[in-house]
């Protein structure tokens, strides 16, 4: 995410490209594309986020850096802070993209509605919400029977 895409007058952040690793390259080359599905979406930001990222004096185009101002890179992030992080709290490893999940699966338990969701998480429609986390939407009650 870069600096230009964050709008705190409007409290919007726009995703429109992804920074993938070059595999044709070392590793640590970095291509500018379009998103996975190609959408642009502006998504909304709370005021904790705002405040957050407000916080954050731009010393670089990213948001988000090494403390050099050079892109992150995912597998040292992995060993030298998720890791570390994860096992002081007492949490058991899981995968950073699990906070996808854990966002996704928050948002259907508040009501938040599947396209909204499908739309927060770049899926082009909600095929993907209802067929992985149909099961948290409207969970029935059991029937008095007497």
């Amino acid at each position: 995410m870069r600096w230009v895409d964050v709008d705190f007058t409007r409290s919007e952040i726009t995703i429109a490209e992804s920074l993938p690793k070059d595999l044709t390259g070392n590793g640590y080359t970095r291509i500018r594309k379009s998103t996975k599905t190609g959408s642009i979406r502006v998504l909304p930001m709370s005021q904790t986020l705002r405040e957050t990222l407000a916080a954050i004096a731009p010393t670089h185009e990213l948001v988000f850096t090494t403390v050099s101002g050079c892109i992150i890179d995912a597998d040292n992030f992995r060993m030298r802070h998720w890791k570390p992080i994860l096992k002081a709290v007492g949490v058991p490893y899981r995968k950073i993209h699990n906070c996808r999940h854990t966002m996704i699966s928050h948002a259907l338990e508040q009501g938040i509605a599947p396209t909204g969701i499908a739309y927060l998480a770049g899926h082009i429609d909600t095929r993907m919400v209802l067929t992985t986390y149909g099961h948290m939407i409207n969970k029935p009650q059991m029937p008095e029977l007497f």
